[in-house]
């Protein structure tokens, strides 16, 4: 089975996490790290969501680690 190309591939945006088709045919702001709604955002306002986003999603999988050495029957 080919492999997809690049361009047709859900993608994932570095700034605020959601998923998007690359390229957009109706909206070609996208890029291939930022979403449509992300890319016209400054370049160092996008950084630091970056860094947010990733700081929630450790987070997150350390909350989940947690839950279950904690509570290992739930």
């Amino acid at each position: 089975m080919p492999k997809p190309q690049p361009s047709t591939r859900i993608r994932t945006c570095r700034a605020c996490g959601t998923k998007y088709e690359y390229p957009l045919r109706e909206d070609p702001a996208a890029t291939r790290h930022h979403c449509a709604d992300c890319a016209p955002v400054p370049a160092h306002l996008r950084k630091v969501s970056e860094r947010l986003l990733l700081r929630l999603q450790k987070l997150e999988l350390e909350v989940a680690r947690l839950k279950t050495t904690a509570f290992p029957g739930k």
